[in-house]
């Protein structure tokens, strides 16, 4: 790992170019990919570093095996991400966090069956229709509009969602991104749909899906 990142400031430098300003792009574009988990070609404020990434993908993968992570997303997909190679033996979520996941990672999969999603991979959904399908999957109460800004503020950090300056009000558009199948995967979503079925949903904590760096 050392000996790539050598190799690569070695490089950078008798090409005529500043290896020390790159080891510090390097050192920013892996801690911004640790802090929120999924960086998207889209996205403006994280474009230099999901094009660092991509250009010195072996050094970054090299880098977050040392400490159990693979990185995740094809060029194509637009997107880059951490997940765990082994779920963090502590991590949990509560159960409403759990389950508001579960359900955008239904109604992503629903949608994109439906062709309902944009050139960025996104699927929209306005946060009325979205809490009456939390009622209707989960067959529990919807949360209250502060508690899931509060888990939506969450998954936006990670690069789960986004949503505008309509964010504070009761009413706003949301959009589910591409990272959601990759957190909460095929065995994951079956386990929660059976727990669901077989507990009626008791408030209790779970664990959460995928393994984040979070």
């Amino acid at each position: 790992m050392l000996k790539d990142l050598e190799r690569i400031l070695v490089e950078q430098d008798s090409s005529g170019n500043d290896g020390e300003e790159l080891q510090k792009e390097l050192r920013h574009a892996a801690q911004l990919l640790w802090r929120v988990q999924f960086l998207y070609e889209a996205d403006w404020a994280s474009k230099s570093a999901y094009d660092l990434i991509r250009r010195y993908t072996p050094y970054f993968e090299n880098l977050f095996d040392a400490i159990g992570y693979r990185v995740v997303g094809r060029p194509n997909d637009r997107l880059i991400g951490l997940l765990a190679v082994y779920a963090p033996a502590r991590q949990s979520m509560k159960l409403d966090e759990s389950l508001l996941l579960l359900v955008l990672r239904l109604y992503y999969e629903e949608a994109l069956k439906r062709f309902e999603i944009n050139e960025a991979g996104e699927v929209e959904v306005d946060s009325e229709t979205l809490l009456s399908v939390y009622e209707d999957r989960t067959r529990r109460s919807r949360p209250g509009i502060g508690r899931m800004h509060e888990i939506l503020t969450t998954f936006k950090q990670r690069g789960l969602v986004r949503y505008g300056e309509q964010e504070s009000s009761r009413s706003f558009t949301l959009y589910l991104r591409p990272a959601l199948p990759m957190v909460i995967g095929e065995e994951t979503l079956a386990s929660l749909e059976e727990y669901l079925k077989k507990s009626g949903a008791a408030d209790t904590p779970a664990a959460p899906p995928g393994g984040g760096a979070s």
